[in-house]
């Protein structure tokens, strides 16, 4: 049984969502801080993992881009810009993303699940696309009749995030958080039970312990299990896993792309 772990690298622009100002410093800030522990965690038990990339982050913090590249996990695109109301441009993320990888970067996942057509990414030259959550999160989308594993769609392969079985509990980020490791460990063997496999998503910045400052205005439900609390709560899911017989891969090997 395959894991996918995949965390979306981005600027972290959370607190603005909810009108709080943070500058673009303290952004990178955030997000480097859980990305560095993340990439130690990784390597401590050799898990392989694929880190969805904005093309704007990228190019302010090259230099982790590519040690996350050196250390054999998988860079993909999750677009230009990662702000609300940012313009869509997954073809000049991929450029910008292969010139400082110097390999081909071939999945897409849009920031917040966004719908991105298929014509523009196959036109970008992207093989895959994980932007589809198959389950109902009130006031964002309703995608319980969509289907729940890979599928494909006009040429381009669709790899929904995990969800439990036989009901589509999510198992993304805030699921996570919220969830004790027990209630959630069991409905992830759920899910590889039916699917055979575990695509799981999230961000560096949930692992920095600076989400508990005030001035951020970070949900309790998310700032009370982040930072330390956070990595140690995914090492201990790993661990379970591992315990199932898991192998954690990049997606792009999954898929077939990186044989």
């Amino acid at each position: 049984m395959i894991v996918n772990l995949t965390f979306d690298v981005e600027e972290f622009d959370f607190p603005m969502e909810r009108g709080i100002d943070i500058d673009f410093d303290n952004q990178l800030s955030v997000s480097t801080e859980g990305l560095e522990s993340i990439l130690v965690l990784l390597t401590k038990h050799d898990a392989k993992a694929t880190f969805y990339v904005t093309a704007n982050y990228a190019r302010h913090k090259p230099e982790i881009i590519k040690q996350i590249q050196l250390l054999g996990h998988e860079i993909a695109s999750h677009d230009f810009y990662h702000a609300i109301g940012s313009m869509s441009a997954p073809e000049e993320a991929k450029t910008l993303l292969e010139q400082i990888t110097g390999t081909a970067v071939i999945g897409f996942r849009a920031p917040r699940l966004a719908k991105t057509s298929v014509e523009t990414l196959l036109a970008a030259g992207y093989r895959y696309n994980s932007s589809m959550n198959p389950t109902f999160i009130p006031f964002r989308y309703n995608n319980l009749g969509e289907p729940r594993t890979i599928f494909k769609e006009d040429g381009m392969i669709q790899y929904p995030a995990s969800v439990s079985w036989p009901f589509r509990i999510p198992l993304f980020w805030i699921s996570f958080h919220v969830i004790p490791i027990g209630f959630y460990s069991k409905l992830a063997y759920s899910a590889l039970k039916k699917d055979g496999h575990l695509n799981l998503y999230f961000h560096p910045w949930e692992f920095s312990e600076q989400l508990t400052d005030k001035r951020f205005c970070v949900p309790g439900y998310i700032s009370n299990c982040s930072g330390s609390k956070l990595l140690h709560k995914l090492e201990e899911l790993i661990r379970r896993l591992k315990n199932k017989g898991c192998t954690f891969q990049t997606t792009k090997k999954y898929l077939g792309f990186d044989a």
